[in-house]
């Protein structure tokens, strides 16, 4: 959204004016993948809501969580690289 639709400045402005498409894209696509992790954490039971199989010593409940801590730190460090590319090629400010 645009601060230059008539409503005195007020708005919710998600990206920079000067965003260019390819970043606005990866941020949204982030933003739902990380929301959809969270939402999975938060469900877990759901899904693993038992103590059998054990996995790697752990009861599968236990083994979901961790498996979705790793899998978010890796979006993560996916995301910081991307960011950092981003600024070494003088893409963002």
């Amino acid at each position: 959204m645009s601060n230059d639709q008539g409503n005195d400045g007020y708005g919710i402005m998600v990206f920079k004016p000067e965003t260019p498409p390819g970043v606005k894209a990866r941020g949204i696509i982030f933003f739902i993948v990380f929301c959809l992790i969270i939402l999975i954490q938060a469900f877990y039971w759901l899904f693993a809501n038992s103590v059998e199989p054990m996995v790697w010593g752990m009861p599968f409940g236990m083994f979901f969580i961790v498996l979705f801590i790793a899998i978010e730190f890796v979006a993560l460090l996916i995301l910081y690289f991307a960011e950092a590319k981003d600024l070494a090629e003088g893409g963002g400010s």
